[in-house]
């Protein structure tokens, strides 16, 4: 097919962009970085809930396809037909909620090509989407005491699911033109479904920019240690959280909570911090990944549950404490020859304060040494899957008569 007009058109969707996760936004930061670093001249639509980062981007916005019920597929399908190709571009979507890019791509299929690009894969699907509860469940745990208990039926459905996922997967990514998962560990995992013809590169989060104004600034003399804890799967011994602060308070130390969704993790952290001193804790108000990475690099360590993160702070050199959730936190910290602190369940929040005391006592230099050989390690993956998506574009383009050539 020739490119429309001489000038590629992007559609890039499958995150549920807009609706509050400065993680995602950065994501979308960092791709719409590559694309236009391989096409100068693109034209990039996103699908988000909002506007906001899109116009600090310069980009065309179009509506939420596939988080939003009310919107219809096929206005989705018209839509991709304007574009060239469209990309699901990131997150970890192939596990979190695999049904929604997987239908996008499904749909955008009839009309152009589909690319997939930097998205993980945990080795736990979404509780929420394939763990069966409420009036199935009782129904199947009723069906299992029929059989004394000789067969887990609610063990068989979520089966079930998974392997209807893994069907999905099977039917629809060979179309693509291109797939690219986030890292080794997510390769591995969407290899379970037995599609095997896959790369990995790395997060397209790591070309997230720095802000040159903080919103918390540096005081020499001042231990600043960032926190968030996500409300998505929150963390079981509050209690324990809440004492670790206050013995870092007693240290002398301040606490900069990070909320990285400013609504439900800020309501979090406001709550379990009401009897902690004030006036050691500072907050980042804002909701743009530039300034939260600049925040980040005011921090002497940051401790998270949010993945992205831990990623905005490596991109500043900041050391990193994490606490799994599922196994994404796990994957990015062996970039560093890191382990989590436990995880939300269970977090061992004694590692926590140890790895505070050593990153402050000339571990922070092992971590920074570390961080510069992981990150050209992840260059050079995400530079081979460019290039690899830049051949794979102009060859779309030489299917046609295209006079787009650069």
């Amino acid at each position: 097919m020739a490119i429309k007009n001489n000038k590629l058109k992007v559609l890039l969707g499958g995150i549920p962009l807009g609706c509050n996760n400065i993680g995602d936004e950065a994501i979308l930061a960092g791709v719409v970085h590559i694309f236009r670093e391989l096409f100068p001249d693109v034209e990039i639509t996103v699908c988000t809930a909002s506007s906001e980062t899109a116009d600090l981007l310069h980009i065309q916005c179009a509506p939420l396809y596939g988080f939003d019920s009310a919107l219809s597929l096929s206005d989705f399908v018209r839509l991709a037909a304007e574009h060239d190709l469209f990309c699901w571009c990131g997150a970890t979507g192939l596990s979190d909620y695999p049904k929604v890019g997987l239908k996008l791509l499904e749909y955008a299929q009839k009309k152009i090509p589909t690319f997939v690009w930097g998205v993980g894969m945990d080795e736990q699907f979404n509780p929420a989407h394939f763990r069966i509860s409420g009036k199935k469940k009782k129904l199947l745990q009723l069906a299992g005491f029929l059989s004394c208990n000789t067969i887990d039926f609610v063990s068989m459905g979520e089966q079930w699911l998974i392997k209807r996922i893994y069907a999905a997967i099977r039917n629809i990514l060979p179309s693509c033109r291109l797939v690219v998962m986030r890292d080794q560990e997510s390769l591995e995992c969407l290899k379970k479904s037995g599609f095997c013809n896959a790369i990995y590169a790395a997060d397209s989060a790591i070309y997230q920019e720095t802000a040159k104004d903080s919103p918390i600034h540096k005081i020499p003399g001042l231990v600043k240690i960032g926190f968030c804890i996500s409300e998505q799967r929150k963390i079981t011994n509050e209690q324990s959280l809440i004492d670790l602060w206050r013995r870092l308070q007693n240290r002398g130390y301040h606490l900069v909570f990070i909320p990285m969704n400013p609504i439900t993790d800020r309501a979090l952290m406001q709550r379990l911090s009401t009897t902690l001193d004030q006036q050691k804790i500072e907050w980042v108000n804002s909701t743009l990944p530039a300034e939260v990475q600049a925040a980040a690099q005011c921090c002497d360590v940051i401790v998270s549950s949010r993945l992205h993160l831990l990623i905005l702070a490596a991109n500043v050199r900041t050391p990193l404490v994490g606490i799994a959730r599922g196994s994404k936190v796990s994957n990015f910290l062996k970039n560093f020859d890191l382990t989590p602190a436990g995880n939300v369940d269970q977090c061992d929040f004694a590692k926590i304060e140890s790895e505070i005391e050593r990153f402050q006592s000339g571990g922070d230099i092992i971590f920074k040494n570390r961080a510069e050989e992981a990150y050209d390690e992840m260059r050079q993956r995400l530079d081979f899957a460019k290039n690899v998506l830049k051949t794979e574009i102009l060859r779309i383009a030489s299917e046609g008569n295209p006079k787009y050539s650069r």
